[in-house]
């Protein structure tokens, strides 16, 4: 059994382990690929613990393999990194520029509804989400997307909303949304986008543009076909 006695050597085994590159790591601690390399050798005798911080921090890693002696064995750190969540991460750049008052653009399921429609959302600063109708929900953040789960406040359905986090730098992005409609209670999916500003309905719409091109509902027909093939499990 490989014994870890030296914080490198753990930094080193778990970058391996999750298969990350200098370069990646680097743009993420805004360190240069050297330091990167350097950290990772005790010989070098430069890590220190706001490396540690910093890496534990963008990657999700739990602290405690580092700061824990008895934790030096690779059998060890798996059995941590088995248990952590590498999907959704705590983000706290991205979550500062998403943090706020945003306005989603979308078209209703039905148009005696609105043309358009407006939903003022906001996003607080410990990832929670709400809208103007109430609805309430989190946002979760992957390593190239996030999404946003809300419960509907009256009929107790999710919404899923999508978006790449690489546009959210600009004002205006676009989200992809799966939803149930309002009357028919039937899957719903939408293109749509999000604004820092209040747009006029027309100018939303003129961005929206054709509707049959950004907006599908489930069918009847596929619901019969599911419903005919189905198997009894219980």
């Amino acid at each position: 059994m490989n014994i870890f006695y030296y914080n490198e050597e753990k930094l080193k085994y778990i970058i391996k382990r999750l298969n990350l590159s200098n370069r990646e790591i680097a743009e993420k601690l805004e360190i240069n690929r050297t330091l990167v390399a350097n950290i990772q050798s005790y010989h070098q005798n430069r890590l220190r613990k706001c490396h540690l911080y910093a890496f534990c921090y963008a990657f999700n890693i739990p602290i405690e393999i580092f700061e824990n002696s008895n934790i030096n064995t690779k059998e060890k750190i798996d059995k941590i990194l088995l248990k952590r969540d590498d999907i959704f991460f705590k983000d706290y750049e991205l979550l500062n520029k998403l943090q706020g008052k945003w306005y989603l653009y979308s078209y209703p399921s039905n148009l005696g509804f609105a043309d358009v429609w407006e939903t003022e959302t906001t996003i607080y600063d410990d990832f929670s989400v709400e809208d103007m109708h109430q609805n309430r929900g989190k946002l979760l953040i992957g390593r190239n997307q996030s999404i946003i789960l809300k419960e509907s406040h009256n009929s107790k359905n999710i919404t899923s909303i999508t978006f790449d986090n690489s546009r959210v730098t600009y004002g205006k992005f676009a989200f992809s949304r799966v939803s149930k409609s309002n009357l028919l209670n039937k899957e719903l999916f939408n293109f749509g986008f999000f604004s820092r500003e209040k747009l006029t309905l027309d100018r939303a719409k003129e961005i929206l543009g054709d509707r049959s091109e950004i907006q599908l509902q489930i069918k009847e027909k596929f619901l019969e076909r599911i419903n005919r093939n189905i198997d009894m499990l219980f």
